[in-house]
């Protein structure tokens, strides 16, 4: 039988105003009392009516809004799709989910879009963060203002956040590092095509990807980096140039979007079975480029999970109150070979 808030306020001899004080975490109560209430509910294994409050929110539904970058990179169309999975199983429960997609990797943008979702009262949001002060202060004033804040794939420091939902992308820069090495094992020159420098994840994989090759891979040099904003036209006039000024050019890595545009450049110069290719995002461009070769590995970084996993957040903190397991929920880093897929 469900304990319930009256018998955890008989047993603790208090009042059950003074219980739901302390199990919604309000203030008020003394710290000696908040510690008794707390033991004898744990104790008593009291789980939350969740499902009454949902049935209140469902005449006034919970607001959520989601930003996502532009949706011509195929990675945000996954992402939606695990956004729509979460929505399916929690709209009983009374959710109303907004997603807004950048049209640009402008902070001014992302700032007018963050107004527009304070203008219409969401509890909620889950924010693909631009590296930007401005940015970074107009999310932490809404989180001071009650608005409870998810930052995912790209992590920033200095902001008031519930939770980070994404890759070490540090760590992936490494790995890709070290899968190029081992493809390369006599060195030569690569070019890199970097998907912003507004976007701490991109230039997390880069730092990570140039320490690898300092400690371990000296003979690998890379003879530029260029920045694609994740379009594929850009990667292919970058792939090209990269081609046709070193006609000794030995491999590619690309951090963000647009590999389909690599792979174009390289048929065109015939070399998609010679130069070796390291991408990050399993999106249907990167297994055909698998499959035909042209791609050698790939990171994955689940982006369906990540878009799930904002929504469930948001739901089980807002309507549950229950705080996420931790501050950082690591995706994990998959490798992808054309055996593999």
């Amino acid at each position: 039988m469900a304990v319930t808030i009256k018998q955890i306020a008989d047993l603790s001899n208090v009042s059950r105003g003074t219980v739901d004080k302390v199990l919604n975490n309000r203030p008020g109560v003394k710290e000696e009392t908040k510690n008794k209430v707390l033991q004898i509910a744990k104790e008593l294994n009291y789980q939350p009516n969740f499902l009454g409050k949902a049935l209140v929110k469902s005449k006034d539904p919970l607001k959520l809004g989601v930003i996502l970058t532009p949706e011509y990179n195929p990675f945000v169309q996954e992402i939606i799709q695990g956004i729509n999975s979460a929505y399916a199983e929690f709209s009983a429960f009374g959710i109303d989910i907004t997603i807004k997609m950048l049209t640009s990797l402008e902070p001014a943008e992302q700032i007018s879009i963050l107004n527009e979702l304070e203008t219409d009262n969401v509890s909620g949001i889950a924010v693909f963060p631009i590296d930007d002060l401005q940015v970074k202060s107009k999310i932490n004033q809404l989180s001071e203002k009650g608005i409870s804040i998810i930052t995912f794939n790209s992590k920033l420091d200095e902001i008031k956040d519930l939770c980070f939902v994404g890759q070490n992308h540090y760590k992936g820069g490494r790995t890709a590092a070290g899968l190029l090495g081992k493809l390369l094992p006599d060195g030569g020159k690569i070019g890199v095509i970097i998907s912003s420098n507004k976007l701490s994840c991109h230039q997390d994989r880069l730092r990570g990807f140039k320490d690898k090759l300092d400690e371990a891979y000296h003979s690998i040099e890379i003879i530029g980096i260029q920045a694609n904003q994740d379009r594929k036209d850009e990667a292919f006039k970058a792939t090209l140039e990269y081609c046709n000024n070193h006609l000794d050019l030995k491999g590619v890595y690309i951090t963000g979007g647009g590999i389909a545009g690599v792979g174009s450049a390289l048929k065109i110069v015939e070399k998609n079975q010679e130069i070796k290719v390291i991408c990050h995002d399993l999106i249907p461009d990167t297994l055909e480029l698998l499959r035909c070769g042209t791609v050698d590995f790939a990171l994955g970084q689940s982006p369906e999970l990540q878009g799930y996993q904002l929504i469930k957040i948001l739901f089980e903190y807002l309507i549950k109150n229950q705080k996420p397991q931790s501050d950082y929920i690591e995706i994990p880093i998959t490798i992808a070979t054309e055996d593999t897929i």
